[in-house]
């Protein structure tokens, strides 16, 4: 008789502090990049945006459809530069910067750094953290493994950089290999 142990192994993860370190340090480096976007961005649009410029003489506002536009942009460019920044950094570091000089590391419940996929979902499911005054982070009081939401809907975990032992595998390679091995 075959006895088969599934055993996972036990890790320190990272406490709520030390996270919401993390946080702050990756906060200051988007608002940066924000801020960059923000003048790039200004150079494209006149520098007066009085009201009184862009309406006509019976009062009809002109170029109404250049600002939804302009504005949808901007909203879409920080999208783009907030996901990039998560996935990337998550996918190929296992860590965003804060992550990065804190030593810690985001990782799968088999201890793999997320794929891009994975962390891009990673990402997106943080804007729901954020919502309603940061609730989702919150919740890393709470939970057992120290878990945002957005950890939670994606399972992953955060631990010190020291336990990560799966550097440049991801999580769907982790178990490509296993069913091989089971064969």
């Amino acid at each position: 008789m075959q006895t088969i142990i599934n055993e996972k192994p036990e890790y320190n993860y990272t406490n709520f502090w030390v996270r919401a370190a993390a946080l702050l340090i990756d906060m200051i480096i988007l608002g940066i990049l924000f801020k960059l976007i923000n003048l790039l961005f200004g150079l494209f649009l006149p520098l007066n945006l009085g009201l009184e410029n862009f309406t006509s003489d019976d009062g009809e506002l002109v170029f109404q459809g250049f600002f939804n536009w302009s504005i949808l942009t901007f909203i879409v460019l920080k999208i783009t530069a907030f996901w990039l920044y998560y996935a990337l950094m998550e996918s190929r570091l296992g860590a965003t910067v804060g992550k990065y000089i804190l030593n810690i590391r985001v990782t799968d419940e088999n201890c793999a750094f997320l794929s891009f996929k994975k962390a891009s979902g990673h990402a997106f499911a943080r804007l729901l953290s954020i919502i309603p005054f940061l609730t989702g982070y919150l919740m890393a009081l709470f939970t057992e493994k120290n878990q945002t939401l957005h950890d939670l809907l994606i399972d992953c975990i955060v631990i010190p950089k020291y336990q990560v032992t799966h550097h440049q595998i991801f999580s769907e390679d982790v178990t490509a290999s296993q069913e091989i091995n089971n064969l």
